[in-house]
């Protein structure tokens, strides 16, 4: 078992990997169109409804930032716009949204976008909608022969057969992937620090991005001169500059500095902080050696020929390893959050284990 892992999924949460093979090297996305990604749902939409349903195609764009846009062009609030689930920038990716109370009969055209209606719904599109992702990704800049590459990749999938999966951890995307902080900011949030949450998001520079916004939030960091960072912060950095911009009308007013942000971005970042420590979870099972096939007490285990949750005790142990073993259930871990109801046995000792180490009570969330 591989214990090493880079310092940004470690920080992420996923301190260790479950196969030992290293993989094949390379890059990805050195172009947007090297990852492209594509929603699948069943369909559900028809001729009437509330909710006009559409399906967008945006190229290198934030999912915010087509929101604020698409938003601005129909002249409705960002919060009648509704979708399943956040995609990543620098992709080509195709999503379903909802729009509340509108009616778009064209398709419409916006700066790296293009938006399609497909048909209304008595219902908005929400999380539980989206059964998945199709994802095609480029690796480009793979040393070694042909033959080479045939062989690690086939190693790893046997790797992943031998334990009958992957460990399905929230990738680094979730967290941000030139600045892997959302979780930092969500963590600040949940544990009421707005100012710290502010503060780091705007001020914390990290290596991969460019010297000149490094060094305009060194000199957040080092200052508070908001309205200096101001004329200092690049335009292209929207996110950033709306809350400075709050700071210098309203100094020390960091609850309204959050507020420049919308609602659905807020909520990205206690995501990120829930899906941190289920990493951080699911990465303490797995270094302690409890494997992801095989249910042990307190485990939960979907059933997915009868649609249910099982929790695993003493007593129905072999059964549940049998369907696990057949491929007909698999494991399943909590998100943490308010009101979850964490795992029982020595799987939930795990849990509350890490949560102890992490200084969070779920209340706070």
């Amino acid at each position: 078992m591989c214990r090493k892992v880079p310092e940004i999924d470690a920080a992420a949460g996923m301190t260790t990997y479950l196969t030992a093979s290293h993989g094949i090297g390379g890059v990805t996305r050195q172009r947007p169109e090297d990852f492209i990604v594509d929603e699948v749902y069943a369909d559900h939409s028809s001729s009437e409804g509330r909710y006009q349903i559409v399906r967008v195609t945006k190229t290198d764009m934030e999912t915010h930032h087509l929101v604020r846009d698409l938003s601005r062009r129909l002249r409705i609030s960002q919060r009648r716009i509704s979708w399943a689930g956040t995609k990543d920038k620098r992709a080509v990716t195709t999503q379903r949204m909802s729009l509340d109370s509108v009616r778009v009969e064209v398709p419409i055209e916006l700066r790296n976008a293009f938006v399609e209606p497909i048909g209304r719904s008595d219902t908005p599109v929400t999380l539980g909608d989206l059964e998945g992702n199709k994802f095609l990704v480029a690796i480009r800049a793979v040393k070694g022969s042909k033959s080479d590459i045939t062989q690690s990749v086939a190693r790893l999938f046997d790797e992943m057969q031998d334990v009958h999966g992957v460990p399905n951890f929230f990738g680094i995307q979730r967290f941000g992937s030139i600045r892997p902080l959302n979780h930092l900011v969500g963590r600040a949030l949940v544990e009421g620090d707005i100012e710290r949450a502010v503060m780091t998001y705007l001020a914390k520079p990290f290596p991969d991005e460019l010297e000149d916004v490094k060094e305009v939030r060194q000199f957040i960091s080092d200052t508070y001169e908001f309205k200096e960072a101001l004329k200092q912060m690049p335009v292209r950095l929207r996110y950033e500059r709306a809350m400075l911009s709050h700071l210098v009308n309203c100094p020390n007013d960091f609850d309204g500095a959050l507020g420049a942000l919308s609602m659905n971005l807020q909520k990205l970042f206690v995501h990120a902080f829930q899906s941190y420590l289920f990493n951080k979870m699911l990465s303490s099972r797995i270094e302690r050696g409890f494997p992801l096939d095989e249910a042990f007490d307190g485990d939960r285990v979907w059933a997915s020929e009868k649609g249910r949750l099982r929790t695993a005790v003493p007593k129905n142990l072999r059964e549940v390893n049998q369907s696990l073993a057949a491929g007909t259930a698999s494991i399943q871990m909590p998100v943490p959050g308010y009101e979850t109801e964490l795992s029982d046995g020595i799987i939930g000792q795990i849990e509350r284990e890490v949560l102890a180490a992490e200084h969070i009570d779920l209340d706070a969330f």
